[in-house]
């Protein structure tokens, strides 16, 4: 009796445990073509929006917006501004200006007696 109820208590193991095994296997052989699939079909995708984001950008690329346009005008003036002041300062260092002659005092005429 004991023997009977060691073999089937191993039966019921081998088949616990194969159950799981044969049925992992075929759910994987079942996925497998549906992962490769979705995978084809995401980097079918990428390409796209990366050809799409590309087209994009040389579309874009030589068009300025306004703000930019105006951005870049006012840095120029800028620029042109300190060039100007840079200019003047260094024209004025390298000319001193005379200095000032400090007048005396008026010698007021003498009264006439």
């Amino acid at each position: 009796m004991h023997t009977v109820t060691v073999v089937a208590f191993a039966a019921l193991c081998l088949l616990g445990t194969s159950s799981p095994v044969l049925a992992d296997d075929t759910l994987k052989g079942e996925l497998a073509p549906i992962k490769s699939e979705m995978k084809t079909e995401k980097d079918a995708m990428k390409a796209q929006d990366n050809a799409m984001n590309s087209e994009m950008k040389s579309k874009k690329g030589g068009v300025k917006g306004p703000i930019t346009q105006y951005r870049e005008k006012m840095k120029a003036k800028r620029h042109e501004m300190m060039e100007e002041m840079k200019a003047h300062r260094e024209a004025a260092m390298a000319n001193p200006p005379a200095p000032a002659t400090v007048p005396g005092p008026v010698a007021t005429p003498a009264p006439a007696p």
